[in-house]
């Protein structure tokens, strides 16, 4: 019987010891490394998953993109949610299989733009000069070439592991 629990526990993708430093999450403001808003009409702000292993990986792109990521900006001062509250959108279980390559000690970069109007309207509205942007979201991580997540058996039945990536920015108003 352990010989037949070891080969059923291999066919598994068992989680490394480190585990939780294969993946990791920066915001950044392309050509503003210190993320001053002066007024611009759109100000970009780029967002990385970096693969901090030695290991190809492959991760649901897509599905992080359309419901596995939540966004706010909060008031510096005070940590109160401002502005609107990007929830995880509508789960769906195919986006889940399409996985992207993410090579070792390489990252994804995902641009998005915010307004002048948007980012004027929550400056005001707070009476504030710093607001910071956060993010966070869910990742299933593949080996290279693996079907199945990183994960552990548990009473018999494959659980995949959920790495919840975080990060925040602080935009200053000029």
């Amino acid at each position: 019987m352990i010989i037949l629990l070891t080969i059923y526990q291999s066919k598994a993708q068992n989680i490394l010891t480190n585990s939780n430093n294969l993946l990791s999450l920066s915001i950044s403001c392309p050509n503003n490394p210190q993320c001053i808003y002066s007024g611009q009409d759109l100000f970009p702000v780029t967002t990385k998953i970096i693969n901090n292993s030695n290991q190809n990986l492959e991760i649901p792109l897509e599905a992080i993109k359309y419901f596995l990521t939540t966004s706010y900006l909060k008031n510096t001062q005070t940590g109160t949610i401002v502005g609107n509250f990007v929830p995880p959108g509508i789960f769906i279980p195919e986006l889940l299989q399409q996985l992207t390559l993410l090579p070792a000690h390489t990252e994804i970069i995902m641009t998005g733009n915010y307004t002048k109007k948007y980012l004027k309207h929550i400056f005001n509205k707070e009476s504030t000069n710093q607001i910071t942007l956060y993010k966070s979201m869910i990742v299933y991580i593949h080996y290279q070439g693996s079907k199945e997540p990183i994960g552990t058996y548990k009473n018999g039945k494959f659980e995949p592991k959920r790495f919840i990536l975080k990060a925040e920015r602080i935009i200053t108003k000029k």
